[in-house]
């Protein structure tokens, strides 16, 4: 029995599994600390993201969303801005940079770009046009007033 495969873009498109284990680690770390100390929810990389004044939809690989900006049913896509957005830049994902600047314009208070490559993540805020920090593998990732009292050494996404 061969089964038809109706759009095999999305296929070729998808993510690899170097990109798939960092955004799943991360995830998994974000999730042990949001979620005991209550301060919002994660979402992975197949929720939408609507802009306001922007039909472009965006998924980032790893999202955030305070507590206090949570409507009380989360069924549909998100309607705003999560508060951080998470980028696992891959050779495919040309438009890397272009997320970023959507992502901040549109007021995600905290972008970080992971670049596996490199083994860095660039850190960016509002108003940034270049990262403000570059982490290396030495270096921990905070997640500052967005996250309170997230911290995570980098080198954990690279092992």
């Amino acid at each position: 029995m061969t089964i038809e495969i109706e759009n095999e873009e999305e296929i070729e498109e998808a993510a690899g599994l170097e990109h798939g284990e960092i955004s799943a680690l991360l995830s998994s770390y974000l999730v042990q600390h949001v979620y005991p100390n209550k301060l919002g929810r994660v979402f992975d990389g197949q929720t939408s993201f609507t802009f306001i004044g922007s039909p472009t939809k965006r998924r980032p690989d790893v999202s955030f969303v305070t507590i206090e900006r949570m409507p009380h049913r989360i069924e549909g896509e998100a309607d705003f801005a999560p508060d951080l957005a998470v980028e696992v830049w891959s050779p495919s994902n040309f438009d890397a940079d272009k997320k970023t600047l959507q992502y901040l314009n549109s007021g995600v208070r905290l972008v970080w770009v992971v670049r596996p490559v490199l083994k860095t993540i660039e850190v960016y805020h509002p108003g940034d046009t270049k990262p403000v920090t570059v982490l290396g593998m030495n270096d921990e990732l905070d997640g500052e007033d967005v996250i309170p009292g997230f911290k995570l050494k980098v080198n954990k996404l690279f092992e």
